[in-house]
């Protein structure tokens, strides 16, 4: 019987994150992750079982904002990315890319995200994230 190599080299993979009641004058609050269905917070961030890197953010809001921003920024061992970036102001759904090779990242770091709000008014809106990465599993 031959055994044939069928797994891609890259593989996205999301990460989820997540906030109730998104206040007022936060500065670079880092999210609790969740499962799947944003159930159970765990824990600041996912440690990262191969190479890899943060390609892109999703964020939802339940209800809109009327007024003041929300910014959104994937994290790498919590260091701040630049790019990808999500500024949410009265959406209830955004999202940004980046190019392959913009946020890096080894084996063993950790993925987070991180939110910011200035003069928000939608601090009833409960807010889920996702961080895209893609990982390289190589060698396995």
């Amino acid at each position: 019987m031959q055994i044939e190599d069928i797994l891609g080299v890259w593989q996205l993979v999301p990460l989820f994150f997540a906030q109730d009641a998104v206040a007022d004058s936060q500065t670079d609050t880092d999210l609790p992750t969740t499962d799947a269905n944003a159930s159970v917070s765990l824990t600041v961030g996912y440690t990262m079982p191969f190479d890899g890197e943060v390609i892109g953010i999703s964020g939802n809001l339940d209800t809109a904002g009327s007024t003041g921003s929300l910014v959104i920024d994937a994290t790498v061992d919590t260091v701040q990315t630049t790019d990808p970036t999500v500024s949410i102001t009265t959406e209830t759904a955004l999202s940004d890319t980046c190019r392959r090779g913009t946020v890096p990242f080894k084996k063993n770091q950790v993925i987070g995200a991180s939110i910011t709000t200035a003069s928000w008014d939608g601090t009833s809106s409960d807010l889920q994230v996702t961080i895209w990465v893609l990982l390289r599993v190589e060698g396995i």
